[in-house]
């Protein structure tokens, strides 16, 4: 065997799923109807590909493993997720057609490597939860107060100067964490906000 075909294999293994995962997704299928996926630590380092066929899917649970990337082709596949976990993993990249997770919920991307927000995660209109602490966030899109509905922003543990302007205009905004970030500006709303948070 050549260095590449060798190099082929070791890919092909990481792409096959374990048996581990095949059960988990079976599980998925026969226990919870399709709608509630766990593959938490499980050290991916790659979303399996069977999970696109599972459309019914409403909970997906990828917590601390060795994503990289969120594929948009698994934001295509599963229009009816409800809830994501993606924390505690390597993920730079958030596709910009998350915009067709169009009942997400709750996010939760806390502790990973994401330096950059896609809009398109501003454009889910049931959003309610974002969890973007420990990340490399230097900035936040003023889209964020396009979601109407959201009530949680965990945002600690970044590298923030500026909260925009906008995110005051959130009207069920009751959940602000903007802990260790170096703040030069933030709206009065927004601040008292953090400040009861810090408080509970």
């Amino acid at each position: 065997d050549t260095e590449a075909d060798l190099a082929n294999q070791a890919l092909a293994g990481l792409l096959e799923p374990t048996e581990e995962i095949v059960k988990a997704i079976a599980e998925c299928k026969t226990r919870f109807g399709g709608m509630k996926l766990n593959l938490g630590s499980k050290q991916l380092a790659f979303m399996p590909f069977e999970i696109k066929s599972l459309t019914s899917l409403r909970t997906l649970n990828l917590r601390s493993n060795a994503l990289t990337m969120f594929p948009s082709d698994v934001c295509a596949a599963l229009n009816s997720l409800e809830e994501v976990n993606l924390a505690q993993n390597q993920i730079t990249y958030l596709p910009e057609n998350l915009s067709a997770l169009s009942n997400l919920r709750k996010i939760s991307l806390s502790k990973n490597k994401i330096s950059e927000v896609p809009l398109g995660l501003f454009a889910c209109p049931a959003l309610q939860e974002l969890r973007l602490d420990d990340n490399l966030l230097t900035s936040l899109p003023g889209q964020i107060a396009d979601c109407h509905v959201l009530h949680t922003v965990i945002l600690s543990g970044n590298f923030l100067k500026a909260i925009p302007d906008r995110m005051a205009e959130l009207k069920f905004l009751s959940k602000v964490d903007l802990s260790d970030n170096p703040l030069d500006h933030c709206p009065p709303s927004v601040m008292l906000l953090h400040q009861k948070y810090l408080l509970l």
